[in-house]
């Protein structure tokens, strides 16, 4: 029986599926690399504490770096002919720099909510996205906004890449505090896709962002 394939508009579906193979491990790595993280920003240690765990860090990144890393240009176009495997979507979307739960690095956001009506999830920023003493920097806030405007074109069942993104900094945003994000598609203009969005800390909103995608032009048959 041949592997089940997909498509563009099953991109987050086929994602909410268990993770094929080795995932349960790469997610590992990446939880624990981000604990890691978190815990030695502005850490007060001896020398040779310090000292010690370079060596080991350092060693450990020899023995990392000395593998293949898989190409996912392949996944994309499979994704886009309706032939990706869920390897290829978990290679994509894992690793995804915002919420990818095998990246080392992905802000921990996680989905409560999406639907062509819009998309809800939930973070907590640490240290490591500090800008302002207590706040998140304000570069980390477009980075976040961005994905998750991506997340409600996908989920709108649209493809497109970020064209313009306007933010507007109403409040400060705090780290360490879970912080809601949500987006919507307010209207499309022949390639343009208009979507809106926006960070709470509670009941106050902290960001409100706007974004033009701009959708292929083959998906929308003209200029």
């Amino acid at each position: 029986m041949s592997e089940q394939t997909y498509g563009p508009f099953e991109l987050l579906s086929a994602h909410k599926e268990d993770p094929p193979g080795d995932f349960g491990e790469r997610r590992r790595i990446a939880a624990a690399a981000q604990r890691l993280h978190d815990a030695l920003i502005r850490i007060e240690a001896e020398p040779a504490e310090l000292s010690d765990w370079a060596d080991r860090l350092e060693q450990l990144a020899d023995d990392v770096e000395g593998h293949e890393r898989r190409e996912t240009r392949p996944a994309n176009r499979a994704l886009f002919s309706g032939q990706a495997t869920a390897r290829d979507i978990f290679d994509m979307m894992d690793y995804d720099p915002v919420g990818g739960l095998s990246n080392p690095i992905a802000p921990h956001l996680i989905w409560d909510h999406d639907s062509p009506e819009g998309v809800e999830g939930h973070v907590t920023l640490g240290q490591a996205y500090q800008g302002p003493p207590g706040r998140v920097h304000g570069g980390v806030v477009a980075w976040l906004m961005d994905s998750v405007l991506s997340r409600a074109m996908h989920a709108a069942q649209r493809m497109g890449v970020t064209g313009t993104l306007k933010l507007r900094y109403t409040a400060g945003t705090p780290i360490d505090t879970e912080l809601t994000c949500r987006a919507h598609v307010v209207r499309q203009d022949g390639r343009k896709l208009v979507i809106e969005g926006g960070i709470f800390n509670g009941d106050e909103q902290t960001v409100e962002a706007e974004g033009i995608w701009l959708i292929p032009k083959a998906l929308v048959g003209g200029d």
